[in-house]
């Protein structure tokens, strides 16, 4: 009997990166994410067009960050994107998923 195996032999995560540190009262939560995953892309060496998926943790409830939001902001049309909600956890459960 063959072992059936899922997504988890198919997922690569190539690239990463972060917006800078500090007072940055210039910029809201909408021009970090846009900064953030351009960059990330750019590590990569991909187009946006070539993400298959994408996760996004929140670690608030109340800041109306969603998988629709980062879809818009992103501009990432027609992919599956999950909200991951877990307090100072998100980010590592976003990661994990």
């Amino acid at each position: 009997m063959s072992k059936i195996k899922g997504i988890r032999d198919k997922v690569a995560i190539i690239g990463c990166d972060a917006t800078k540190y500090g007072e940055r009262w210039d910029k809201n939560q909408y021009d970090l994410l846009f900064e953030a995953s351009r960059d990330a892309f750019k590590d990569a060496g991909i187009k946006k067009d070539e993400v298959e998926a994408a996760w996004v943790g929140i670690f608030y409830y109340f800041t109306g960050m969603s998988g629709a939001l980062v879809e818009d902001i992103l501009r990432l049309d027609g992919i599956p994107i999950t909200r991951t909600e877990n307090y100072c956890a998100s980010g590592m459960d976003a990661f994990r998923k």
